[in-house]
């Protein structure tokens, strides 16, 4: 498609005002960038960046672009992992990121909160009203809410303690791809039931519709007591979460897991002195103080059952959010050291193990690549485990990047079909349209096609996500 980039810009400053768009290539390319580790391609960098300020401005933009077939990718971050963020044609991005309005109803008990919004920020204007968010991302000072929405992620925390952010939606303003704006859900706690659009449009990532307002019931703020656990291996830590499913254990509401090599480098990262093993950190939480002890005392009795070297309550809040930081910098060594290679592992829990030491000989055993290290650590209470290549070089041709890449993502997928697992938290499409055929069949993909071909007719918006296009 032959776009004349002065003419569209000319015409979307009309609408948002010239400061709000830009077509020169750095930007361009920032805006084609996400953190898949291989490069990007010209097909990749859009023709335009244009940053809309509301629904009304969002609504012109899709109807200019529907009516002359210019494709257009939303942007909240750009911190998905799994290729979402990364436009697969040329087209126009649509960036949220001017869109940060929130307003907190406490007598009507929800808040609404515009897509742009930082989920730390959110959190933060939350606390003012003793109330949680129930999204949890290791990214939350970049992540926005609409991501978070858009994917349903509640991120570290545990499904089983907490649920899905949409499970706490009420209603959504939402822009179609032929710039129509609507309204759904409902302003009374109690969710409507039956047929209703919230539900179709949550965790749709972008391919039905732009989100421009969310309603979000206001979660009183629990209280919490927080465990580290030491084992000798991570077979232990597996042991003991499958226990906990069997037992029927109420589950932490986190419970993260680093095995040796992470817990290394991350406790070396923040100042602690190295672990023996694998790592658990688990938060426990309740509506009481004193109900939140006795829920912690009663778990950390329960751990016994894998035999952890220590097992113990961490009191201290510093302590605590350096045990709790060397997560994080696990992950940013991987990442900052060298090329890494992830996958996302949500399997049924009683072949939790299983699924693990073949992930494990997955990675160390790559056609692809021969040498690559495995690391491995997640949300292993929901149970997600993310095993990671790990190549201490930058220094590999983008070819084999993309062989790695798609090495990785297709056994592990493998492993969520032949253990009945299922994305928790990557999001579904753009990497994983080859699993959704696997685990389910052509006909539920077909199904998926048909609706977005009903609502965006022209495939406008985040176009090639749901094909899997690179």
């Amino acid at each position: 498609m032959n776009i004349n980039t002065k003419k569209l810009e000319k015409h979307l400053s009309k609408i948002v005002g010239k400061k709000h768009v830009f077509i020169d290539k750095p930007t361009s390319v920032a805006y084609a960038k996400d953190v898949m580790p291989y490069d990007i391609e010209e097909h990749n960098i859009p023709y335009a960046v244009v940053r809309p300020a509301s629904s009304q401005e969002i609504s012109e933009i899709l109807q200019y672009a529907y009516k002359n077939l210019i494709p257009v990718h939303i942007h909240g971050s750009g911190t998905s992992l799994v290729g979402l963020a990364r436009p697969k044609v040329k087209s126009i991005v649509l960036d949220t990121g001017r869109m940060k309005k929130i307003k907190i109803f406490p007598e009507r008990g929800y808040f609404e909160v515009e897509p742009g919004l930082h989920v730390a920020k959110l959190r933060e204007a939350l606390s003012e009203y003793n109330a949680m968010l129930p999204v949890f991302p290791g990214s939350e000072l970049v992540a926005t809410i609409g991501g978070a929405v858009a994917v349903n992620t509640s991120a570290h925390a545990v499904d089983a303690a907490l649920g899905k952010p949409g499970d706490y939606v009420l209603g959504l303003e939402a822009v179609l791809p032929t710039g129509e704006i609507i309204q759904t859900g409902s302003e009374s706690p109690r969710k409507p039931a039956g047929i209703e659009l919230t539900k179709f449009l949550i965790g749709s990532e972008g391919l039905l519709c732009v989100l421009t307002s969310i309603r979000m019931r206001l979660l009183p703020m629990p209280f919490f007591e927080n465990i580290v656990a030491y084992y000798k291996s991570t077979d232990d830590i597996l042991d003991t979460v499958m226990e906990m499913y069997k037992q029927r254990i109420s589950p932490p509401l986190f419970f993260e897991y680093l095995d040796g090599n992470a817990a290394r480098v991350g406790f070396q990262a923040v100042g602690l002195e190295a672990p023996p093993d694998a790592v658990a950190m688990i938060s426990m939480h309740s509506s009481t103080r004193e109900g939140c002890r006795e829920k912690t005392r009663k778990f950390l009795e329960f751990l016994e059952i894998g035999n952890p070297i220590d097992a113990k309550i961490v009191s201290d809040k510093e302590k605590w959010n350096k045990i709790w930081a060397s997560r994080a910098e696990a992950g940013n060594y991987i990442y900052r050291l060298g090329s890494t290679f992830g996958s996302e592992i949500t399997v049924r829990v009683d072949k939790l193990k299983d699924a693990f030491h073949e992930a494990q000989d997955i990675i160390l055993n790559l056609e692809s690549y021969k040498g690559s290290e495995f690391y491995s650590f997640g949300h292993i209470g929901a149970p997600t485990i993310h095993a990671y290549a790990f190549i201490p070089t930058k220094e590999l041709s983008n070819d084999v990047k993309i062989a790695i890449t798609e090495e990785v993502r297709d056994k592990t997928e493998a492993l969520n079909v032949k253990y009945g697992g299922c994305g928790g938290e990557w999001g579904l499409t753009a990497q994983r349209v080859s699993f959704l055929k696997k685990k389910y069949n052509e006909a539920y993909f077909d199904f998926l096609k048909k609706m977005k071909m009903t609502l965006d007719p022209n495939d406008i918006l985040n176009r090639g996500n749901l094909e899997g296009w690179r």
